[in-house]
């Protein structure tokens, strides 16, 4: 065991301690520890002054040295003597920590950091010699807890670390990941922690770790190296403390490579390097901030390129016919400002019927005014009138508007294969790969041509924050550094990352996956490749399209837009046929059960193209041309025109049918919460032999009987409607309505009873087209 083999004295030594060892004269191995223990009898050896003593007596420069350097350097021998003595206790106890060693290693440090002047990396980096980004080994000498009383009588304990490269030590302070694993001792005494990107703070010029004033184990240490989660790994036991040698990380500039997006801390500080695979690229987008006078945020609006292009525009065109307003008042003002000051001779000059004249008459110094005077006027105006515009300007409009470009992007970790096994790598699920969401803001032109899909990059200083979700969102900024890794991977080993290409989704997985959507909050994004058939304006500033494909089923597609907006899906040139057309990321949400089709919204990051899915583009257009394409297109058209849903039978809560009212006659009133509502049971003739009951409420009873004529004030009450005269009226009057139906299941043995949910007039001409293409 340890003990058996190693001093109890020097199981005993830690950093704080170190210095207090006393060795025995006689054989140099340790004795006591001042303070822990009574002075033994008989001679002892170790204090500084002794130290020092013999180090003048070698011949070494006094001048060179001082108290606090043996001191300081004593501590640290001792402490990493006596550490590798109680690790390896079989074949160095006993024989390790002596007082000859100390005095042996205390000696070639003289020689290395004083008289070869080769200084180590806590002084350089505490000097500001180097800066303290660098990758640098250090040890945890101390765990440091201060506690302190709050306002509210609270006490609040601040841990710090104490970190050493074996020479000296300095303070460090941490963030709340690795304050965790300070309280999990995860990082305790003895732990070697491999640090980069590191902040000296406390001090603009630096400090000695020789100075007086300087203690890395106070609470007012004021120079403090404060450094995060996403910099820091810990290191192997026998790792060499010190700056990291550059032939160890020279291709990634003096970092370490975090290797999965699941080592990435939020909050844990900018992540030195890491190769993502780019698995989407969204359109750009521009973030507008409109600022008060006070350079408060009043409004933020995200833009699309060719919004932010049409506000520009706008603020520039209203920014010069401002300008124009108020230039001639400006410039009538800031002359007769400035021409106070002028010369006597100008003056004159000026109020003289002929100035041309009058200039003749001048003398040569007189002329050298006037002229000097001419220049420094106009110089001088110009100035003041830009001032004036610009004074006037601010309060005229005191909002300001900025926008900043950014790019998000969907990336995900890039997998090195060569840290997997043979194993690992063949079981590598790609679907468990996570995906993160990376914004990349005010991106230069030669980063953005890097930033393709499935491209592998390697970017340095990117920042992990957490979202709303508890997801990781990563941001980028012109701090950030992009390359293409050195050695292209291949396209294999690109997929095996969770990259997966672009491929056009077919509505009748969009339809079933929108079937699976239960609330609209719900939402997923998918490419789709096909024909829009039908282009309808919903209001004035929104649209909607209907898609379709060799399939028959349809999506819905809506967009919103500006008032003015002719061609809200950027189908180009009016064309007679169907349009066949790409979309990246269509939001699609719940199914739409009346129309029976699927549901999708053009958002910010939806985009128009085919030449990402030209292929299958080819294909519709094919099929599009032929006589079956057209013919198909055209029931589709037909069927949405006259309301009727192309597939109907899977779904048996809601029934579509056409036909006319022939009775009806009131029912009990139904409660629902506080509302009450009037119901009436009415006879439908939709053609199929039996007549149809069904359902309708007061309100929708009197929308059918609005949608049909102008009636007089007889058939509708003014408490509501006068039932046998609407009755009779239907009955007389036969026209053709559309209904959509609820089948209300009914328990008890009782029979089911459709309830009517929409009803309007039916498109007759819809209808005929639909049946004459049927019976074609």
């Amino acid at each position: 065991s340890v003990s058996n083999r190693v001093l109890n004295v020097t199981c005993s030594i830690n950093s704080t301690n170190a210095t207090k060892l006393r060795f025995n004269r006689n054989d140099g191995l340790p004795l006591f520890i001042i303070g822990q223990n009574a002075a033994p009898k008989g001679e002892f050896v170790g204090s500084v002054g002794e130290i020092k003593n013999w180090l003048i007596s070698q011949d070494f420069d006094s001048s060179l040295f001082c108290t606090k350097w043996i001191s300081n350097h004593y501590r640290w021998i001792v402490w990493k003597l006596a550490a590798m003595e109680r690790r390896f206790p079989q074949c160095l106890g006993r024989k390790y920590l002596t007082y000859q060693h100390v005095l042996a290693q205390l000696c070639t440090r003289y020689e290395k950091e004083l008289k070869g002047a080769r200084l180590p990396a806590v002084r350089k980096i505490l000097n500001k010699d180097i800066s303290a980004t660098r990758m640098t080994i250090l040890c945890v000498s101390q765990v440091l807890r201060f506690r302190s009383k709050q306002k509210d009588g609270k006490t609040h304990t601040e841990v710090r670390l104490e970190l050493t490269d074996g020479w000296y030590s300095l303070q460090a302070v941490v963030d709340g990941f690795l304050l965790g694993l300070i309280e999990q001792r995860q990082i305790k005494v003895g732990s070697k922690l491999m640090v980069c990107n590191a902040q000296l703070v406390g001090s603009d010029d630096g400090v000695d770790p020789l100075d007086d004033c300087y203690d890395s184990s106070k609470r007012n240490c004021q120079v403090l190296l404060k450094i995060n989660s996403n910099n820091t790994r810990p290191a192997r036991w026998d790792a060499k403390l010190g700056f990291v040698s550059p032939k160890y990380n020279h291709h990634l500039g003096g970092t370490f490579l975090v290797k999965s997006l699941r080592d990435v801390i939020p909050d844990g500080g900018a992540i030195p390097a890491i190769d993502l695979v780019v698995c989407r690229k969204y359109p750009k987008l521009y973030l507008e901030h409109i600022s008060d006078s006070n350079h408060n945020i009043v409004e933020t609006l995200h833009l699309t390129e060719a919004e932010e292009a049409e506000r520009l525009s706008e603020h520039e065109a209203r920014h010069q016919l401002t300008s124009e307003k108020y230039a001639e008042e400006a410039r009538t003002y800031c002359a007769k400002e400035l021409d106070e000051d002028a010369p006597e001779e100008w003056k004159k000059m000026v109020a003289s019927g002929s100035p041309e004249d009058f200039y003749q008459q001048l003398g040569e110094n007189e002329k050298i005014n006037v002229d000097n005077w001419e220049k420094k006027r106009t110089t001088l105006l110009h100035g003041m009138v830009l001032k004036s515009i610009q004074d006037s300007l601010k309060d005229d409009s005191p909002n300001q508007r900025s926008s900043v470009p950014y790019i998000r992007l969907l990336v995900r970790s890039f997998s090195h294969l060569e840290d997997l096994s043979l194993n690992e790598a063949h079981n590598l699920n790609t679907d468990e790969i996570p995906s993160v969401e990376l914004l990349f803001w005010r991106v230069s032109e030669q980063v953005e041509s890097l930033l393709k899909e499935g491209s592998v990059l390697r970017m340095k200083k990117l920042t992990a924050k957490r979202g709303r979700f508890d997801e990781i969102t990563l941001t980028a900024g012109p701090e950030t550094h992009v390359e293409p890794l050195h050695h292209a991977p291949t396209y294999q080993h690109i997929l095996m990352s969770g990259y997966k290409k672009r491929v056009p989704t077919s509505l009748v997985s969009i339809n079933i996956e929108s079937k699976r959507i239960c609330a609209s909050r719900e939402t997923r994004d998918f490419d789709v490749a096909a024909c829009i058939v039908k282009v309808l304006r919903v209001s004035r500033n929104k649209s909607l399209a209907y898609l379709t494909d060799e399939s028959g089923l349809v999506l819905k597609l809506f967009r919103d837009h500006k008032d003015h907006a002719v061609d809200p899906f950027s189908l180009g040139a009016a064309q007679t046929g169907p349009v066949v057309t790409a979309f990246l990321d269509v939001q699609i949400s719940s199914f739409d059960t009346s129309e029976q089709c699927a549901v999708g919204d053009w958002t910010l990051l939806t985009c128009k193209t085919n030449r990402m899915m030209q292929i299958r583009c080819e294909e519709l257009q094919t099929w599009c041309k032929s006589p079956q394409g057209i013919k198909f297109c055209c029931d589709v058209v037909n069927r949405i025109d006259s309301m009727i849903p192309l597939c109907i039978e899977p779904f048996i809560e809601k029934k579509v049918c056409v036909g006319y009212f022939l009775h009806l006659h009131e029912m009990q009133n139904r409660i629902t919460g506080s509302e009450v509502s009037t119901l009436y049971m009415v006879l439908i003739d939709c053609g199929c032999g039996a007549l149809l009951k069904a359902i309708i409420t007061k309100k929708l009873l009197q929308d059918a009987v609005h949608f049909c004529y102008s009636l007089t004030k007889s058939i509708l009450d003014e408490g509501g409607i006068s039932l046998p005269l609407v009755s009779e009226f239907l009955r007389n009057n036969q026209v053709l309505f559309y209904f959509l139906l609820h089948d209300r299941q009914s328990y008890a043995g009782i029979p089911s009873m459709f309830e009517i949910t929409q009803v309007s007039p039916a498109n007759i001409d819809g209808i005929l087209k639909m049946h004459s293409s049927i019976a074609n």
